[in-house]
């Protein structure tokens, strides 16, 4: 039987990674400004559909690996790759993507 005190460091310790979660999608956003400036002189799309089949493939095999659901770890990251285009096309075009 779990005692109180093991669900209280349990949760503590998921706080941390959501946390950790947080910082990392912070930092991963930190540099779409790069990215989108490079497509802007560069008169690049702000989707690459290859690049993001390439990433979505390479994600759900680390999901796999790791023993998580493949579909969950790609709606995720489909909303990461959504956000990420909403700024870019905020940056690039100077509005918000519908």
């Amino acid at each position: 039987m779990i005692e109180e005190s093991q669900i209280k460091r349990i949760r503590r310790h998921i706080d941390r990674i959501d946390t950790v979660i947080i910082t990392a999608l912070a930092e991963r956003f930190s540099l779409i400004p790069e990215i989108a400036e490079y497509k802007k002189q560069h008169n690049l799309p702000i989707f690459d559909e290859d690049r993001e089949l390439q990433i979505m493939a390479k994600l759900k095999d680390i999901a796999k690996a790791q023993g998580l659901d493949e579909g969950f770890v790609e709606e995720v990251f489909l909303s990461v790759f959504n956000e990420a285009k909403r700024i870019q096309n905020e940056l690039i075009n100077g509005k918000q993507a519908n």
